[in-house]
């Protein structure tokens, strides 16, 4: 297989200069190409013994040519064993890459104003610097320098001398699908699926955390996280510059459990029930020098998280023409470090100097009908938002104070209708 990518973005002049909508961006543009062949096989190693139904193998290698970094193998090898007619194992492991994208490698810079705190900054309730004063000497900043904003306008943008993001992967699980659930008065089908899965990513495509770029450089001087921070004569941080880089690693695990459950038959339609969940046991990133990065599971920081644990639920229901829906989507509560902030009585464990987003879950409905007369035409109304919830308070995000990565934007209740048709 031959692939060609190319890509151009050309602002207009006003755009150019920051006067659109406040945020220089420059025109930019590249393009690369990738050969690729790729070999898949299914390897029967039994069917019908002592030891269960059926056991395969499965086993991949796709070989990658890029004109922007080169060639690079990656194989998979997965193993399916069928138990007994209602119970699976399978297991899976994999090697992969991600080549940086157009943007990734060719973005021209692009501007964010972020809620940063500067170590060499006297707090708001006069506590002192937690930098240290010879350091923040060094870097041009006077005794008793407070900093007058705590948005500071971070730059960032592609990198073309970026690298592949490499994986490892491995995953193991079982699904259940037992003989009690199926075709019985109470149950049609019934399965339950559970994976633990174990990802290994080195040199992620990322900027390193901004916040963690700053306290670097006031905590080292180094030259690696102080080269793109500029200071005026007053110490104030006047230009950050925040590339893309590849970090050292990211490291993650949890667990996916998912339960679908499929009802009879009945004069009042058919229900249906979905339940998915993902537990994250560990998230660990580490900088391409070391730095520990600071996103981990349950934590709110630089305006976004990794929840604990995230379910959606969804009881769909069918008859004749007509189905509907309900869903709902939960995410777990959160962690964040309240900062300067934490002088202020708004913060809920004032002596630890955190701050907690509580649990939030939202719901979802729709009501749909397929037209006969017109084959594949499907008319479908929906309610999202059902109970008006909004995302819960984000003391230390810059997004009007919630984290829009994670949660929906606080619109509150609102509707929608749509039609699809399908030939």
């Amino acid at each position: 297989e031959y692939r060609k990518y190319e890509g151009r973005y050309d602002p207009d002049p006003l755009t150019v200069i920051g006067h659109y909508n406040g945020v220089p961006s420059l025109p930019t543009s590249g393009s690369y190409d990738v050969n690729e062949a790729y070999l898949e096989l299914s390897v029967p190693i039994f069917a019908k013994s002592a030891l269960g139904e059926k056991l395969d193998l499965s086993l991949a290698g796709r070989y990658s040519d890029y004109s922007t970094f080169g060639g690079e193998f990656t194989p998979k090898y997965g193993l399916r064993w069928q138990v007994t007619n209602d119970f699976v194992l399978r297991t899976s492991y994999a090697e992969g890459f991600r080549a940086p994208s157009i943007g990734e490698l060719y973005g021209s810079a692009a501007r964010a104003d972020l809620q940063l705190f500067d170590p060499c900054s006297v707090g708001l309730g006069g506590t002192p610097p937690r930098g240290s004063a010879a350091n923040c000497a060094a870097l041009g900043v006077p005794g008793g320098f407070q900093q007058a904003n705590s948005q500071i306008s971070v730059t960032t943008g592609g990198n073309a001398e970026l690298d592949p993001e490499r994986s490892r992967s491995f995953s193991a699980g079982f699904v259940w699908s037992p003989w009690f659930g199926s075709n019985a008065s109470w149950s049609e089908r019934f399965d339950v699926e559970v994976t633990f899965y174990r990802h290994h990513i080195e040199g992620a495509i990322q900027a390193i955390n901004a916040q963690t770029q700053l306290d670097l450089c006031v905590d080292t001087l180094d030259p690696l996280y102080c080269s793109g921070i500029t200071r005026a004569s007053t110490g104030a941080v006047s230009s950050f510059n925040n590339r893309l880089t590849n970090l050292g690693s990211i490291k993650t695990d949890g667990w996916d459990v998912d339960l679908f459950w499929t009802l009879p038959q009945t004069e009042i339609g058919q229900f249906k029930l979905g339940w998915q969940n993902t537990f994250v046991g560990r998230y660990e990133a580490l900088g391409a020098a070391g730095q520990k990065q600071p996103q981990e599971p349950g934590v709110e920081v630089a305006d976004s998280s990794i929840p604990e644990w995230t379910s959606n639920a969804t009881l769909s229901w069918n008859l004749s023409n007509w189905n509907a829906s309900w869903t709902v989507r939960h995410i777990s509560k959160l962690t964040e470090e309240c900062g300067d902030v934490a002088a202020f009585p708004i913060c809920s464990n004032q002596a630890e100097g955190t701050n907690e987003l509580s649990a939030t879950t939202f719901h979802d409905m729709q009501v749909g009908y397929k037209v006969d007369w017109m084959k594949g035409l499907q008319l479908s109304a929906g309610l999202n938002n059902v109970f008006d919830k909004d995302p819960p308070i984000c003391l230390s995000c810059s997004l009007n104070g919630y984290d829009a990565s994670t949660y929906d934007i606080p619109r509150g209740r609102y509707w929608y209708v749509r039609a699809d048709l399908r030939f």
